[in-house]
């Protein structure tokens, strides 16, 4: 029954009342879907943007954005270089295409790999390409393994090797995985290709050599930069043939890239325009690719570990088939025989409600540990078997049922047990079905006990699993793995809605 009935709606004051109502609703709602939208926003995001409050991530909409973020990943975050870089913003398409030219002419130890992993970060471009060219090459794990000489679990974990061809004693560690990695390099794009400029390893010479500090760099090399990366190449006199002996790899042979650069345009290198140009032509892709990054990294990374998924179907279904059995024979036991103390029992059970489950968590790792049940299924399920709630729940519903029916069902002969199967049980759908999405919810969520009475790697969960990844991936990633991890309960609660609703309507009606 309404609380305003029809004619008393049209006045202004229940209007006001309702409009009160459903405004309070509505913002319940929005402050309800709010931090989901966050989370899901920021999974779209990268390292140079997680941080901001922008429900719709900026690159969506901002070139210039999306460009900036394409440069920080070019250049794994390091800002120094970006700067160094900054060089050449106003070049022609002929300029650009002559300079794209010019990388794929320069030999491989002339130039560095973009897009490597920055610190601290689980996805680059650079990493998923290597992956994709061994997988190709070698075809299986093992054979990788057995050529490399090395233990790699799979092709997902493998990091392209390092290379600092801009320091003078850096040499690379022959072998097999060297030579795959120079061939390699020769298939990347030119997006893909950093030059090594005399400038940068100029500027990087004089940071070493006056320790980071501008004041103490001479004046007539500094002319008047405010910052090592604005200390424009010095290509004569004393500190050059200085500089030239003492940080310039011997693979160069004494000619710098600038120089080499020179002979085809009088022009500084279009760093800049060659960026932007890529960025703007190829934008839906780059787009797509930051949108998907860190979702495709979690799937991976959930697939190299595939035993968590097994681990949680079987824990789940174990949990929900443990409660929907062992709670509702406990609750017909109590409503259909009732002792004297029936309700000290259910208060009782009632009581195992008032403390937190953190506080049952080492008395029950100590009991499995005596029972030699850790790192097993049974350690999982069996101390969430019995709900008392549920109990609770359950008994009042059974008593809510018709005698009748049990009486009908002795006369036809029936047993206990087919009454209940029969009757009782049939009639409790829609509160076994709200029981069933609890313990699904239950199970699937757990993290911290679930790790606590299961440590085996083997025996770890998705949320496990997921638990970890906070220690060392970056926050992006950890809200895209939150994102997948909500969809089952989410599909779950969607399929079930109108179980769950009658489960939670019907015992209160009654």
């Amino acid at each position: 029954m309404p609380l305003i009935g029809k004619v008393g709606r049209k006045s202004p004051r229940a209007r006001l009342g309702m409009s009160v109502v459903y405004g309070l609703l509505i913002l319940g709602a929005v402050t309800t879907v709010y931090p989901f939208i966050m989370m899901l926003s920021i999974s779209f995001k990268g390292p140079t943007d997680q941080n901001d409050t922008h429900v719709i991530p900026k690159y969506w909409s901002d070139s210039a954005e999306l460009i900036t973020k394409d440069k920080s990943g070019k250049y794994a975050g390091n800002m120094e270089q970006m700067a160094s870089y900054a060089i050449g913003d106003s070049a022609s398409d002929a300029e650009i295409a002559e300079y794209r030219d010019f990388l794929m002419d320069l030999p491989p130890t002339h130039w560095q790999a973009a897009y490597r992993l920055p610190v601290n970060h689980v996805a680059g471009k650079l990493r998923l390409k290597w992956q994709v060219h061994l997988k190709e090459k070698y075809g299986s794990i093992d054979k990788l393994n057995a050529t490399y000489l090395e233990i790699n679990p799979a092709f997902e974990m493998l990091e392209p090797p390092s290379e600092k061809l801009d320091h003078q004693k850096w040499k690379p560690r022959e072998g097999q995985k060297w030579e795959d990695w120079i061939e390699f390099k020769n298939t990347l794009p030119p997006n893909f290709r950093i030059p090594i400029r005399g400038e940068w390893m100029q500027q990087q010479y004089l940071r070493s050599q006056y320790i980071n500090q501008i004041d103490s760099v001479p004046a007539e090399i500094r002319r008047g930069a405010a910052d090592f990366s604005d200390i424009r190449l010095v290509s004569e006199g004393p500190f050059y043939e200085e500089f030239m002996e003492a940080a310039v790899p011997p693979v160069f042979g004494g000619v710098l890239i600038e120089e080499t650069w020179a002979e085809r345009s009088d022009a500084p290198m279009p760093i800049l325009s060659e960026e932007a140009d890529f960025v703007v032509s190829n934008s839906k892709e780059i787009k797509g690719e930051f949108i998907a990054r860190s979702y495709k990294w979690v799937i991976g990374y959930i697939l190299i570990n595939g035993r968590s998924l097994t681990n949680t179907l079987i824990f789940c279904a174990l949990a929900i088939g443990l409660q929907l059995i062992i709670n509702p024979l406990a609750a017909y036991a109590l409503s259909r025989f009732p002792i004297k103390l029936t309700a000290q029992i259910l208060i009782f059970l009632l009581a195992t409600m008032a403390f937190p489950a953190e506080v049952a968590m080492i008395p029950s790792f100590l009991l499995l540990k005596n029972l030699g049940l850790l790192n097993t299924f049974a350690a999982l399920v069996l101390p969430t078997a019995a709900n008392g709630f549920m109990i609770f729940l359950l008994k009042g519903f059974f008593d809510s049922l018709p005698r009748e029916i049990f009486e009908s069902g002795q006369i036809d002969g029936a047993k206990e047990h087919t009454m209940m199967v029969k009757l009782a049980l049939p009639l409790s759908k829609p509160v076994l079905g709200y029981m069933a999405l609890l313990a699904f919810m239950g199970a699937y969520g757990s993290f911290m006990y679930a790790f606590l009475v299961a440590q085996d790697r083997d025996m770890w969960t998705l949320m496990v699993f997921i638990y970890q990844l906070q220690g060392f991936a970056p926050k992006h990633t950890i809200m895209a793995a939150v994102t997948l991890a909500a969809i089952p309960t989410l599909l779950v609660f969607l399929a079930a809605q109108r179980v769950i609703m009658r489960g939670i309507v019907l015992p209160s009606e009654r």
